[in-house]
């Protein structure tokens, strides 16, 4: 079961069992609710190995518990839940940024071998798959407006705002006037290019950004 369906179902149990009185009421006597605490703890002992035994206490002594310690045991669980989200979110951050940083690795290996325009064009999915990632799009969504993003994250001075203007100055219209205008960029745009990049990459890899509804709807209507 994955982690979401899992936290549902915890949350379901919970509310369930709180509607009766904690600290009076033992689990023996409602066996629906028992089965069911049961049946969540052998799911969880299946997802998280490495807290089996905790899980497996909890189901051997469900019958002695009163309803208190019952929650207390799914209350745990689901900051195990919590705890194994924030660890997945982390390593599909780290995977995307390893992302980005080898397509500027690899527009510094074009720039190198004076190949500015392969330069230009990993720059600019360098720029896509961060924004991508800090502004929650799907990966799978392609032909993303990246220049109408960037504006209106600078024009709401969301993190790091000054680095997106330079990296829309530096790659982005750089980039797309090679693609549209046949433009042949010079070996200083391309050395400031990987540099705005870079920055950007710095700025953002430990930053939050942190969008209202309303920047939301924008920046996905222009999707």
């Amino acid at each position: 079961m994955d982690l979401e369906k899992l936290e549902k179902l915890a949350i379901g149990v919970l509310e369930e069992l709180s509607s009766y009185n904690e600290k009076l009421t033992q689990l023996y006597f409602l066996l629906v609710p028992r089965a069911k605490v049961e049946s969540l703890m052998a799911i969880a002992y299946e997802t998280f190995p490495e807290h089996s035994a905790f899980f497996s206490s909890v189901s051997r002594n469900l019958i002695s518990y009163r309803i208190y310690s019952a929650i207390e045991a799914i209350e745990y669980l689901l900051e195990i839940l919590e705890m194994e989200k924030v660890s997945k979110a982390k390593i599909k951050e780290m995977k995307v940024f390893e992302s980005a940083d080898e397509k500027v690795k690899q527009a510094s290996l074009s720039f190198r071998k004076e190949d500015y325009t392969s330069a230009f064009h990993n720059l600019n999915t360098a720029l896509e798959l961060v924004l991508k990632d800090k502004i929650e799009i799907p990966t799978t969504i392609t032909g993303v407006n990246t220049s109408t993003i960037i504006d209106v994250l600078v024009k709401h001075k969301v993190e790091c705002y000054l680095y997106l203007t330079e990296a829309k100055k530096r790659v982005l219209i750089i980039d797309n006037k090679i693609k549209h205008q046949a433009y042949s960029p010079t070996k200083l745009e391309c050395l400031n290019a990987i540099k705005a990049m870079e920055e950007l990459i710095s700025c953002l890899r430990d930053k939050e950004i942190k969008l209202t509804e309303e920047i939301r709807n924008k920046i996905y209507q222009g999707l």
